[in-house]
C-alpha cells in the first residue's frame, strides 16, 4: 500500500502542478475583485487559501481511494473567513543552499 500512496501522491502533485497555472490568475482576479476589500486578505494570502483548498479538494475526491492510507488525519477545506489570518508560505533562494 506505500507504493501505490506514493505513486498517488506524485500523480497528485503532477495535477496540482497543472492546475496552479489556471488558478494563479483566477485567485489574482478573485482577490482584486472581492478578496481584497471583504475580507482585508492580502494578495499571499488569496493565493495561498485557493491552493490549500485545492490540495484538499484533490486529497477528498479523486485521490481519496490511494491516500486512505498516506494521511494520519483529517483534512477540511478552510473557510473564507479564515483567508485573513492564513499564514502564508514562500520559498526564497537563499533558502535553497
Amino acid at each position: 500500500m506505500r507504493v501505490v500512496a506514493g505513486i498517488a501522491m506524485l500523480l497528485l502533485l503532477f495535477v496540482r502542478g497543472f492546475v496552479l497555472w489556471f488558478l494563479i490568475p483566477f485567485s489574482v482576479v478573485a482577490w482584486l475583485l472581492v478578496h481584497s476589500w471583504a475580507q482585508k486578505a492580502r494578495l499571499r494570502q488569496a493565493i495561498c487559501w485557493y491552493d490549500m483548498n485545492l490540495f484538499v479538494l484533490l486529497m477528498l475526491v479523486p485521490f481519496r481511494p490511494a491516500l486512505r492510507y498516506a494521511t494520519g488525519g483529517k483534512v477540511r477545506f478552510g473557510r473564507i473567513s479564515e483567508m485573513r489570518v492564513l499564514e502564508t508560505y514562500r520559498i526564497g533562494l537563499t533558502q535553497l543552499n
